[in-house]
């Protein structure tokens, strides 16, 4: 049995603060302290034990322009007052490895069984990253906030199309196997299992024929990504410069990746349809391997594509592994939250995968998936209850049953956060 197996890479930003303080007498301005590699996503209802704990002090939130959210944690019991939510952007930075920040709101909570509800609506003009203190009496408020969620309903459509970039020179394992069968496959597969959103158009363009940038990408040389380029995303193909394509979904077909037995990736929660860092999914036809290369079938790449635009759309693994723990370093998030989805305690007791490996990256969010293949077959992933949905982190190649309602319900919601 072949397995690939997917995990998560985080970023950290670890980074002090520089501004200015504003507001009132009355109500001063508490700028973030030291601003937290934890944050939270939009719908993503995974534990976030250690995301939670920063609310008050230097938690970041993943926004989107026109988006109306609602932070809320439950209220501390032991503190009769409720604090006020201050909201601060994050900026460019500045010398001494400190990073700007303006202050955007400050807001008074509702109470909701038993929680502190806070309701903003985001007038950015793109996605950006706010950092949250949390203030009463003038002072960082010092009671808990556990079990914070960021719930986000957008005014986007839930229609969706695709782009298959088709870039370099890409020989398929089969040998009656074209880009455009793919791209028929590719298009059947993936409103197969989208059921919850319309996949509208798949269009099929060539990295050669871009009005721009064709002439880095020609058309006769297998493209590696991570070698031809330092780009593992190939990101700059993001948001293809034509009526339709621009704010599409971009998948980037390249002839491999230039990370040993790593089949795709994409950035979860990435909410980014037009164009630029993390606007892309990449995937190989090939596999590198310490002995060479490796083709892979392509139900294979296909199950690659939908697994990882599930990460993009924020799905996370079902069951999470011992790389996701080692990059994530919150040890609640070990499933993905959803009641409909159950997780494989043994496969978190199996130890697969240790290894963190990852391309680099510049973000401050989110985290990098990546699909990783492994000949690993010391633990049988077909005794875990969850080893047929889409989302687990190791598929074989008997084929996967799919989403589940309410995984399907999040991506639905997430497509209509994200702006296209």
């Amino acid at each position: 049995m072949t397995k690939k197996v997917f995990y998560m890479l985080w970023i950290p930003f670890l980074l002090a603060v520089s501004g200015c303080f504003e507001g009132t007498e009355s109500e001063p301005i508490l700028l973030p302290e030291r601003i937290s590699a934890f944050a939270l996503y939009p719908n993503d209802v995974a534990a976030n034990d250690s995301a939670s704990s920063y609310v008050a002090n230097g938690l970041q939130l993943l926004v989107h322009p026109e988006v109306t959210y609602s932070l809320s944690f439950d209220k501390d019991p032991a503190i009769a007052e409720n604090p006020t939510l201050q909201l601060f952007r994050l900026g460019s930075k500045v010398d001494g490895g400190k990073v700007m920040t303006k202050h955007v709101r400050t807001l008074r909570p509702h109470e909701e069984n038993g929680r502190l509800v806070y309701k903003f609506l985001c007038e950015e003009n793109d996605r950006n990253v706010w950092v949250t203190t949390l203030s009463l009496n003038g002072e960082y408020y010092r009671g808990t906030t556990r079990h914070a969620r960021l719930e986000a309903s957008g005014p986007y459509s839930d229609t969706l199309s695709i782009n298959l970039i088709v870039t370099g020179r890409v020989d398929f394992y089969e040998s009656d196997m074209d880009e455009k069968l793919f791209a028929k496959m590719l298009l059947k597969n993936f409103r197969k299992y989208y059921t919850s959103i319309v996949i509208d158009t798949l269009y099929v363009r060539y990295a050669h024929e871009h009005p721009t940038l064709g002439g880095k990408y020609p058309a006769d040389v297998p493209w590696i990504a991570g070698r031809s380029s330092g780009d593992y995303f190939v990101s700059e193909l993001g948001g293809w410069p034509e009526a339709g394509l621009k704010n599409a979904l971009d998948i980037v077909l390249v002839h491999r990746i230039e990370m040993e037995w790593v089949l795709g990736y994409s950035l979860m929660y990435s909410g980014n349809l037009y164009g630029g860092p993390g606007s892309t999914v990449v995937i190989g036809a090939y596999n590198k391997t310490p002995s060479g290369e490796s083709g892979l079938p392509s139900a294979s790449m296909i199950s690659t594509a939908i697994h990882e635009t599930g990460h993009f759309f924020g799905l996370r693994h079902t069951t999470a592994t011992q790389a996701d723990f080692e990059v994530d370093s919150d040890f609640s998030n070990y499933e993905d939250g959803f009641t409909d989805t159950p997780y494989c305690a043994d496969l978190l007791k199996s130890g697969l995968l240790k290894r963190n490996i990852g391309p680099a990256s510049d973000f401050v969010l989110p985290l990098a998936h990546i699909t990783y293949a492994t000949s690993d077959n010391e633990f049988n992933v077909d005794q875990c209850p969850d080893s047929r949905n889409m989302m687990f982190p190791a598929v074989n190649d008997e084929g996967m049953d799919g989403f589940t309602a309410q995984q399907l319900a999040h991506v639905r919601k997430n497509l209509m956060v994200f702006p296209h």
